[in-house]
């Protein structure tokens, strides 16, 4: 048995997954419930124990060697002492096999599970990884403007560039833009060397308009750099995020909003409603590829057949594979004929996964008729 790779623990991330699903079994995945100090929860130290026992009557049932047994625990083991386990945090995962010993902290709730197999058992973590991880939320406000990093399920306030003006009367310290320039006209019957006086080009409503719209177009180019190509979100009155909308070039803002005044709420509170944005921005997405999936239906493209799928991602040819959230296939009928109680929905995943294809994850009312799996074939 090969020396195994070790992580330290560290959020969950895609990247993660997909070295995961190249390991060699057998695979040992142990989801912890988030674990708090005076709450009801166990501490992790206490949950691993019964998650070991069950890893090791799994492991020989399965009849693996005592000895290969007895390695693959090992570093399991040796983490009940651990003093990181005995303090509270998120919901955490390990992953054990021959060549790797990783343990991840996990975005938003696990349930306590353990599961031995030729694969990792991935698919309860999908929803989590195929939502957008890192962005930035700017909360839109006259007079002061808010920026925050949202990264694996928690917010932190950002400093603004040094280019980008907080609020409106700070914006005016900036060259006005040409269309703002006031007219003036001759005062009196005669238009001879009277003295003349100023009008504006539109309603003070107009004005206000062009000042926002200048405001948020300093914002913009101030903050272009320093998002690095990540989404920006956007949250504040509708009226000022259409008019940031309309202002600005950023080619990467997202199509949600952020529902919510983020200057009367925690970084907690944002990042709950992240969170949730991310999700529905995730769902959309997926919707709008199911439904490209199914504009093909009659050809020999797609299939919602797990036998027809499970062949196909073993032979790396699914381009785009969708699950149901919370759907699992257990040890079907063919899976107990052939002596296995392999997942075939987690079977499918990885090796899809392994081979580069694209996952999507939706609810069971949404993917219909094609829940609980679906798959377009690359050929």
């Amino acid at each position: 048995m090969m020396p195994a790779r070790v992580v330290p623990t560290e959020m969950f991330r895609w990247d993660d997954l997909k070295a995961l699903c190249e390991s060699p079994g057998p695979c040992i995945t142990i989801a912890l419930p988030a674990f708090h100090q005076g709450a009801r929860t166990l501490p992790y130290s206490i949950q691993l124990k019964a998650s070991v026992r069950t890893a090791r009557e799994e492991l020989l049932f399965k009849q693996i060697p005592q000895e290969d047994v007895e390695a693959l625990m090992k570093p399991i083991l040796e983490l009940e002492e651990d003093p990181e386990m005995s303090v509270g945090g998120r919901g955490m995962v390990i992953f054990r096999s021959p060549t790797a010993f990783c343990r991840f902290y996990l975005p938003g709730p696990v349930g306590a599970r353990t599961v031995v197999g030729r694969y990792f058992h991935v698919v309860p973590f999908l929803d989590r990884l195929c939502t957008d991880r890192e962005f930035y939320i700017l909360g839109l406000n006259q007079k002061h403007i808010r920026l925050l990093r949202y990264l694996d399920g928690e917010c932190k306030e950002v400093q603004l560039p040094p280019a980008v003006p907080k609020n409106v009367e700070e914006a005016g310290a900036f060259n006005a833009p040409d269309h703002m320039l006031r007219n003036r006209s001759a005062a009196g019957k005669s238009s001879g060397a009277m003295s003349s006086v100023a009008f504006g080009t539109g309603s003070e409503r107009e004005k206000g308009n062009e000042r926002l719209h200048h405001f948020f177009s300093l914002v913009d180019k101030g903050l272009s750099n320093a998002l690095k190509g990540k989404s920006l979100v956007l949250s504040g009155a509708r009226y000022e995020v259409a008019s940031y909308r309309r202002a600005a070039l950023y080619p990467h803002l997202s199509p949600g909003d952020l529902g919510g005044d983020l200057h009367t709420l925690s970084v907690q509170e944002i990042a709950h409603l992240a969170y949730q944005s991310a999700r529905m921005q995730s769902a959309s997405k997926a919707e709008k590829q199911l439904q490209q999936l199914r504009e093909l239906a009659g050809t020999q493209r797609i299939s919602s057949d797990i036998r027809q799928i499970g062949n196909a991602a073993e032979e790396g040819r699914i381009a785009r594979l969708f699950l149901a959230e919370g759907a699992e296939f257990g040890a079907t009928l063919e899976a107990l004929e052939s002596e296995s109680s392999e997942d075939l929905l987690n079977t499918a995943a990885v090796l899809s996964i392994r081979n580069g294809a694209e996952m999507f994850m939706l609810p069971p009312e949404t993917m219909g008729p094609e829940a609980p799996i679906a798959a377009l074939f690359r050929y």
